[in-house]
């Protein structure tokens, strides 16, 4: 009897125990609770345009038709940072080109009969973390008769901390991802037989990838960019925009390749950031609107007759 006693164990101790537990479990939860906040979840994304046509500042003639996203509804503090980024953006080559050149560019100017740039922005994915704006640009340094460029890149940003991540960030860019990458560039059939996945390819890529090519980086700019799709898809791609010393050279249309990625055929290449936590919580939310009265670029729009000389 005695041996049998001292086996129980008090009722006092045992609701010790259970309360113990209960507790911690609420402070586990008010930690989990804390660090997934609730999100930006009624916000809204308005596309606006920037339109210039033939204004008398400059001794040639300039169109810009500058589409781009603007956030109300989220942090204050946060939604000025991402408005002022996503402008910038979608004005990238015409500061470049127009508005603030360099020596440079102040050369060429002195040739230029038309500068045209014409941006259409996407927000394709867009959560209560996380959003995805696709610039898509079409521009003409000189003459949109003979120097007509496309060219694509991309904001990927944390709506609760402003932070914008770049392809680098979130994945590791190493010879293995090159091989994945190319691939599937290839089997899109986007490109023709521009891209092959063999170890040449796949060695020049990675270096403009990483700017990291001394030789092609003194005529072109890279920009490698990704988006969300709207399924949380990736689409990941690398941009090469001439440089000055290049652009009177003849050069293709499209300067810009990509290819569409399952989520989960990333997974070996994530690095530590903390972009795949907000990732893996992200549920679509928010408000995209169109442009309410978007005007079609004179020379580079979806009907301007230049593409009927271009095509010729």
């Amino acid at each position: 009897m005695d041996v049998e006693q001292k086996k129980k164990i008090p009722t006092g101790v045992l609701i010790g125990v259970v309360l113990a537990i209960v507790v911690l479990g609420l402070g586990v939860f008010g930690v989990l609770h804390f660090r997934t906040p609730k999100g930006c979840r009624d916000y809204t994304v308005q596309k606006e345009q920037h339109y210039v046509e033939y204004s008398e500042q400059y001794d040639y003639w300039d169109v810009l038709t500058v589409e781009y996203p603007s956030l109300s509804g989220i942090n204050s503090e946060q939604q000025e940072k991402l408005n002022k980024l996503f402008y910038d953006m979608a004005m990238e080559k015409v500061y470049y080109w127009h508005l603030f050149p360099d020596e440079e560019v102040k050369e060429l100017q002195r040739d230029y009969q038309i500068f045209s740039s014409d941006v259409h922005c996407e927000v394709p994915y867009h959560s209560q973390y996380l959003m995805s704006v696709h610039f898509q640009e079409i521009y003409a340094p000189i003459s949109p008769l003979y120097y007509v460029h496309k060219t694509q890149r991309c904001a990927n940003v944390n709506l609760m901390t402003g932070e914008q991540y770049t392809l680098s960030d979130i994945l590791t860019l190493n010879d293995n991802f090159m091989e994945l990458w190319c691939a599937q560039v290839e089997k899109s059939g986007d490109y023709g037989d521009l891209i092959v996945n063999d170890t040449d390819t796949r060695e020049t890529f990675l270096m403009w990838f990483l700017n990291k090519d001394e030789e092609a980086g003194a005529q072109y700019t890279f920009t490698p960019f990704f988006y969300l799709d709207e399924n949380k898809d990736f689409v990941i791609g690398l941009s090469y925009d001439p440089k000055p010393n290049k652009i009177v050279n003849n050069l293709p249309l499209e300067n810009s390749f990509c290819a569409h990625f399952e989520s989960s055929k990333l997974e070996p290449y994530r690095t530590e950031s903390e972009f795949w936590n907000w990732y893996e919580q992200s549920e679509s939310s928010g408000e995209v609107l169109e442009c309410a009265d978007r005007k079609e670029n004179l020379w580079l729009g979806k009907d301007a007759s230049i593409w009927e000389f271009i095509d010729q």
